[in-house]
């Protein structure tokens, strides 16, 4: 029984290898921002229908965040938009109604009826995702597709019948889609709105198959780690991603605002500034520039201007200011310690 689990293990392994290929970068550094990209390539005889493809890190009992932490996902079907759906199972077709009333068409998507992304023999699909890298990403970053077999598929694919021609000054019309069945598919470029893929109720659904690949990434730790940094934050945090600008690892809670958390020190502040962070990051931005409209007593616009980030001739409707990256975490504090919060583009009082 154990030499069969091991066979079956290494066999669907050794599929996922053939179908997913990896492109990682080499001598990365943890926090830094790295793009990988994963290939999936039809190896079979005959078509594949895929699904999801998904990039994620498994839960780790020893990290700051016991979870699944999802990097990147792509679905590659989507929901048949109409007035109303009927599929004709005696006569092997689905029609699509579509209504326009009072000038718009009436378009409501269906989760039952899918535009596929249909994947001939040979053929190859790219995703590319961004990411600060971890430590933890040597042996815990994987990859995930889940896709449909042809011989799984094909009985509920439907092809659109064409030509469809509908008048400008047509109020209505009808999609016609017939089941691809037995003839198989002879279309060298199949398009996915001119195809639908039938979901019938859950319980008749066939669970579609998954193909788990590891990816290799080489990731050198900081000077002062993720881990040195996740022990002194407080549990609990929604996310973390590493600040380049402050050399500081950024902690941020639903309820407690963001930590900076340094080798020297730790900065807490009550905005939420993740996302920002994030952003800057993700594109290697190296100042950041606010603008806010021109008020008489804005205080923080004075500690802008005295600070040579914002121009104190300027007599424009909006104040602007540039800020060197390295230089937001003081101005955060400063920002907050008047009575403002900074956003990804512009600071306003506190509520």
């Amino acid at each position: 029984m154990v030499a069969a689990l091991a066979v079956g293990c290494a066999a669907c392994d050794q599929q996922a290898r053939r179908v997913l290929g990896v492109g990682a970068p080499q001598d990365v550094t943890e926090g830094q921002q790295v793009e990988v990209t994963i290939t999936i390539s039809n190896v079979e005889a005959e078509p594949i229908i895929p699904l999801a493809l998904s990039l994620y890190v498994r839960p780790d009992p020893m990290a700051y965040l016991v979870a699944r932490r999802v990097l990147g996902e792509v679905e590659y079907y989507k929901a048949l938009q109409a007035t109303e759906v009927r599929h004709l199972a005696t006569l092997d077709r689905i029609e699509a109604q579509h209504v326009r009333d009072a000038g718009e068409w009436r378009r409501v998507p269906d989760s039952r009826f899918l535009h596929p992304r249909v994947l001939l023999p040979g053929q190859t699909i790219a995703e590319t995702f961004s990411f600060q890298a971890m430590e933890s990403h040597r042996r815990l970053l994987y990859c995930d597709l889940y896709y449909l077999p042809w011989a799984a598929a094909r009985e509920r694919v439907f092809s659109r019948q064409r030509p469809l021609v509908v008048p400008d000054d047509a109020d209505r019309y009808t999609e016609v889609y017939t089941r691809v069945g037995e003839g198989g598919l002879d279309d060298p470029d199949p398009q996915p709105g001119n195809y639908l893929l039938y979901r019938p109720a859950r319980i008749h659904d066939r669970a579609p198959d998954l193909l788990t690949r590891q990816v290799e990434l080489q990731v050198r730790p900081q000077k002062f780690t993720y881990r040195q940094a996740a022990r002194r934050a407080r549990l609990g945090a929604r996310t973390y991603c590493y600040f380049s600008g402050a050399a500081a690892w950024v902690f941020d809670y639903a309820d407690d605002g963001t930590w900076f958390v340094a080798s020297d020190a730790v900065t807490r502040l009550k905005g939420n500034y993740a996302e920002l962070v994030n952003d800057l990051e993700r594109r290697h931005a190296t100042v950041i520039t606010l603008a806010a409209p021109r008020q008489p007593e804005d205080r923080f616009r004075s500690h802008l201007e005295k600070a040579a980030f914002c121009d104190p001739t300027a007599t424009g409707p909006n104040a602007v200011a540039t800020i060197p990256v390295e230089s937001l975490l003081p101005i955060l504090e400063q920002a907050e310690s008047l009575g403002y919060r900074v956003e990804s583009t512009t600071w306003k009082p506190m509520p």
